[in-house]
């Protein structure tokens, strides 16, 4: 894909096509994920729609995406993780987002291109005082560039996040204040153009991790690591703190 020929890249492309028309209920075809409209021009434009608002509650529902494991939150933050091109090669980012929710983290899974409602989401609700923090967003592919971007743009906006992972982003990213760790795994592309970058403002932790060389490491099987996984959860873990028993 990125880190091959660019006949590679359209025979992923086409393959994604086919799994995304296969598919029934669990790829982008789901009506709350997003659909296609034209615009003037005839052009398609990917809509999202019905991206819920997050908030901490007792029961964890589904997310939006691909999870199916319910579970108590019993940890603070809010947890935002996603996948990269067409929900069909990141499917690490579900079982991750399983994990996280059965270690009673409120784990939710998107598409990549629902990062900015979410954020928007995330600034309205901090006017009112209903975010639960930490922030954690974590992405794969497209994903990752999203994570950074949509951190950013929080950051931007005077919200606090916490923790930033990227599972081998596509392109040169950045983020700026109010983040305080930035963790990005990374496969050199052609033009070693795929790490994270400081903005102006950033005074956190940032550490770009050069993974080439890891048995079993690609770009369509990074975000699937289980080494990776215990690694973030446990670091997500560390910032979060037992909760109150809500109220009934």
């Amino acid at each position: 894909m990125l880190h091959g020929p660019k006949n590679f890249l359209a025979l992923l492309l086409a393959g994604s096509v086919l799994a995304a028309c296969a598919s029934s209920g669990t790829s982008s075809n789901n009506s709350d994920q997003k659909a296609l409209a034209k615009n003037k021009d005839g052009k398609a434009n990917v809509k999202i729609e019905s991206v819920k608002p997050i908030r901490t509650a007792l029961s964890q529902r589904p997310s939006e995406i691909n999870i199916s494991v319910n579970g108590r939150v019993t940890r603070t933050g809010e947890v935002y993780l996603l996948r990269g091109l067409a929900n069909v090669f990141s499917r690490g980012m579900d079982t991750m987002g399983a994990k996280m929710v059965r270690r009673g983290l409120d784990a939710r899974v998107y598409n990549h291109a629902a990062w900015r409602e979410l954020a928007d989401n995330i600034v309205a609700r901090k006017k009112l005082k209903e975010v639960s923090y930490p922030i954690v967003i974590m992405g794969h592919s497209l994903g990752a560039n999203a994570s950074m971007q949509m951190a950013k743009y929080l950051g931007d906006r005077g919200v606090k996040v916490s923790y930033v992972v990227g599972f081998d982003p596509t392109v040169t990213t950045s983020v700026g204040k109010n983040v305080d760790r930035v963790i990005n795994f990374y496969l050199p592309n052609d033009s070693n153009s795929n790490i994270v970058r400081k903005a102006p403002g950033f005074r956190g932790t940032m550490k770009n991790i050069n993974v080439r060389g890891v048995r079993g490491v690609t770009h369509t099987t990074i975000e699937k690591d289980a080494k990776f996984h215990a690694d973030v959860i446990g670091r997500t873990l560390s910032l979060t703190k037992k909760r109150r028993k809500a109220r009934s």
